[in-house]
């Protein structure tokens, strides 16, 4: 997986951006890890490749929030 870490840094952000964009719209019950494939352009294989699971990739967007700040 880090053989290429521009493209493995650019696809967990895409994968952020479009959870930030489904979290603003609902909560994070609803949302599923296939919708969250289907949106960034990938698998669910590839999502679990970098997140266990959705309450996972939240903790990493509160991180990145935190790490900012």
């Amino acid at each position: 997986m880090k053989k290429q870490p521009q493209i493995t840094e650019k696809t967990r952000q895409k994968f952020i951006v479009v959870f930030c964009e489904l979290y603003s719209q609902k909560p994070i019950e609803k949302i599923s890890v296939q919708e969250i494939a289907n949106n960034s352009g990938y698998n669910r294989s590839t999502f679990y490749q970098y997140f266990t699971d959705i309450y996972a990739l939240l903790d990493a967007v509160e991180n990145d929030l935190l790490n900012d700040i």
